[in-house]
């Protein structure tokens, strides 16, 4: 359970779940731009950590997993997107401060583009660091691979 599982739904709560909401939907529409109607889900990574942050996105089509490369999206356009995406992590620690919750190290999302479900998990301990010895790169390349291992 995250720490928004525990909020009591007050007016502070609810105004700062809908900012929070709305910024990680614009990151979902950002790429859904790129990729169109293309993807059947899609997977995006945000890491917020002390000293880095990342953003990066795979799919699902087909029942296949596939990374920005593997569904031919222009090397330019990927960069743009994973660049404004990471600018879109800012925004996300506005809002936490704004309100004075906790800034999420790691957010996972998933979007169903066809039933437009929306899932999303939060972590807040330290994922990347020199103490973990891991980076937001690996973290999200071990995620693609779980996704490919099931979809086997």
């Amino acid at each position: 359970m995250g720490i928004f599982d525990k909020l009591k739904g007050g007016k502070k709560d609810k105004v700062f779940e809908d900012e929070l909401m709305d910024t990680q939907s614009e990151l979902i529409a950002l790429t859904l731009n790129m990729v169109g109607k293309a993807a059947d889900k899609i997977f995006a990574y945000c890491s917020i950590e002390a000293k880095s942050q990342m953003f990066n996105v795979f799919f699902e089509l087909d029942g296949k997993i596939k990374t920005l490369n593997e569904m031919g999206i222009v090397p330019s356009r990927a960069m743009e997107l994973l660049r404004t995406g990471t600018h879109g992590l800012d925004k996300i620690k506005e809002i936490c401060a704004k309100y004075n919750y906790p800034t999420p190290t790691e957010i996972k999302m998933i979007y169903d583009v066809k039933t437009k479900k929306f899932n999303v998990g939060y972590q807040y301990k330290e994922i990347c660091s020199a103490k973990t010895s891991i980076s937001a790169g690996e973290v999200f390349m071990n995620w693609v691979t779980a996704k490919k291992n099931e979809s086997t």
